[in-house]
């Protein structure tokens, strides 16, 4: 897919050169920015925006001069020229005819493109209606025109923002004649055209809508008019038969006094101003200016040509570059709007698939004789639902009680057990004398051994007898179970009796402490964790104490046996050489002991011991 082909072409008519047109339009397309989303095609003068690029200081962005729409450069701003401009006079704020001619041109040209599919959509910039009057437009506005031009009958000048959205029943027709053109059908046909456009070029599928009164306090039930009672309330209660969201009518002062605007989706006013300045003033800066129920996309900026401030770079361009933005958008939701209705015409148009039974020559050769399936029974031929349940009941009543299924079940489970216990015993022997691979020596010797003992564990009559009767006497694992439970229980019981004794004869005091006032004492209480901690503490340092004087008691020993000769001491091979009697052992060993005993008691401090020592 071609590039061009991928990417829509929005078309902007220029308006009144001597207004803000030009101006918005530079503005919002400046830098080429937005020719990665669309390519833009500006319908005007090429001689006229270079004008206003010199006196916007504009003059390092290029515009590319194209001949046609079919003739554009996609990565640049396009203008063609749509009326001879070598003797225009640009004089920003006046109004002239010139000026007025021009602003035609460039809209008819446009149409033009817009009705040969050249373009996709087309932004309209702001005109004087008074200077462009003249044979050929003779309409009060935009929306008239293009209605004219592309045959619709059914349109709606649609205001719309991204918080709010407001159409109008009468348009640009004076004050004196908006109740003449007040009608229910008039209503009808408004409301229709705001329900279509919120589903096709907005995406909502279920809109709330709410509809202004035209009296003020929306007629107080009569008091200040009839028409809400006559032509409008009668409508929304045929719309609210029809499953749709519509509310009303509303007292257009508290309505958007009271912000109650934010709970709808679309308003419906009743004529030009009472819709039109509340949406400026609210959105006035992003609001959009949408004709709703042309088969083309027109949008255009929310407000006039501005004579006051043209030419001085003060215009603010938000407006036309949300109307560019709301172009394209409705113009990609009408396309998956289309897809989604085509989707829907092919799913309703298409046959059911037919199934055919094939006969009995066309039936599969190597199912033979078979007859084919039955066909399932009408709704007729099948028996009735009390039928149906009495052969269900009839069925249950023949089938075993629970009680005989379970004592069936718990019978059948030892028998299993005791065929497969013999099984198991006879298979298990047979898989370890097939798997014992002895080495090729042990075979050879013990080859004649092997088979007798094979011949002899292989299983008997007798053999197997044995196993039953010992299978039969062995009991059941719940009886297992259960008995090593209560072995385990006495053994708690025992132990926990044993504990509670030792826990007596501790706290009862020995007989060679026992005082005469034994009876009225009370068991020693535990000491404390500090107690015990000091305790153990003073018994380390003893400990410590008693072990240094033992190392300085041996000390001199050691030094005495370091000193010794090396000739009385015998080699350690020659003492593994001689063999000592039983008697010499013996008494080797009772030194031994004797030698620890006396190491564990501490020595008596001797008076006339060496200090040295």
């Amino acid at each position: 897919m071609s590039e061009q082909a991928q990417k829509p072409i929005i078309g902007i008519s220029m308006g009144d050169y001597n207004g803000i047109g030009p101006e918005v339009i530079l503005k919002a397309l400046q830098g080429n920015h937005l020719n990665k989303h669309f390519t833009p095609v500006i319908y005007g003068s090429m001689r006229v925006l270079n004008r206003y690029k010199h006196l916007y200081d504009m003059k390092d962005w290029q515009l590319n001069p194209a001949p046609s729409a079919d003739q554009l450069n996609l990565k640049m701003v396009n203008v063609i020229t749509c009326f001879d401009d070598s003797q225009t006079n640009v004089e920003p704020g006046k109004v002239q005819p010139e000026a007025g001619q021009a602003a035609f041109q460039s809209l008819s040209k446009a149409v033009e493109d817009l009705k040969a599919g050249l373009i996709s959509a087309l932004v309209t910039a702001p005109i004087n209606k008074y200077n462009i009057q003249s044979e050929e437009f003779k309409f009060p506005g935009h929306t008239e025109y293009l209605a004219e031009e592309f045959q619709s009958s059914e349109y709606l000048m649609f205001m719309v923002s991204e918080r709010l959205k407001i159409g109008v029943v009468t348009g640009h027709v004076p004050l004196g004649r908006v109740r003449s053109n007040i009608s229910q059908e008039a209503v009808s046909k408004k409301l229709n055209q705001i329900i279509k456009s919120l589903h096709k070029d907005f995406g909502i599928n279920k809109p709330r809508i709410a509809v202004l009164g035209l009296n003020p306090h929306a007629g107080e039930d009569g008091l200040l008019g009839n028409e809400e009672k006559e032509v409008i309330i009668p409508v929304i209660d045929q719309y609210r038969k029809n499953n749709h969201l519509v509310y009303g009518p509303f007292p257009a002062d508290g309505f958007f006094g009271a912000s109650n605007w934010k709970k709808f989706d679309a308003i419906l006013a009743m004529y030009h101003d009472q819709g039109l300045m509340p949406f400026k003033m609210l959105a006035f800066e992003d609001g959009v200016n949408f004709t709703s129920g042309l088969s083309i996309v027109r949008t255009s900026p929310d407000h006039g040509t501005a004579y006051d401030i043209a030419g001085k770079n003060l215009a603010d361009h938000s407006s036309m570059l949300h109307a560019i933005y709301t172009a394209l958008d409705i113009v990609r939701n009408r396309e998956q709007w289309d897809e989604i209705e085509a989707d829907k015409a092919e799913r309703a148009n298409a046959t059911p698939p037919t199934v055919e039974i094939p006969t009995q020559q066309e039936r599969d050769p190597k199912l033979g004789d078979e007859l084919p399936r039955e066909r399932p029974q009408s709704r007729e031929d099948r028996p009735h639902r009390e039928d149906r349940r009495r052969e269900n009941r009839s069925n249950r009543e023949d089938r075993p009680s629970r009680e005989d299924r379970q004592k069936r079940e718990e019978r059948q489970p030892r028998e299993e057990q005791e065929d497969r216990m013999g099984r198991e015993i006879v298979s298990s022997e047979e898989v370890i004398i097939e798997v014992t691979q002895p080495t090729a020596a042990e075979v050879i010797e013990t080859l004649p051994e092997a088979t007798e003992n094979a011949i002899e564990e292989s299983p008997t009559a007798e053999n197997q007898s044995r196993r039953e009767e010992r299978g039969n006497d062995r009991p059941r694992r719940e009886d297992r179970q259960n008995r090593n439970n209560r072995f385990q229980r006495n053994n708690n019981t025992q132990n926990n009796q044993e504990r509670r004794e030792d826990r007596q004869n501790r706290q009862e005091p020995s007989p060679s402490a026992e005082t005469p006032n034994s009876e009225d004492q009370q068991p020693r209480e535990r000491p404390r964790r500090e107690d015990r901690q000091n305790r153990n503490n003073r018994f380390q340092r003893n400990n410590n104490t008693q072990n240094n004087q033992e190392r300085r008691e041996e000390s001199p020993n050691r030094q005495e046996r370091r000193d010794a000769p090396r000739q009385q001491q015998q080699p350690k091979q020659e003492n593994r050489r001689i063999q000592e009697s039983p008697e010499e052992t013996q008494r080797k060993l009772l030194e031994i002991s004797q030698s620890l005993l006396f190491a564990k008691t501490p020595p008596k401090p001797k008076s006339d011991e060496n200090p040295e020592a």
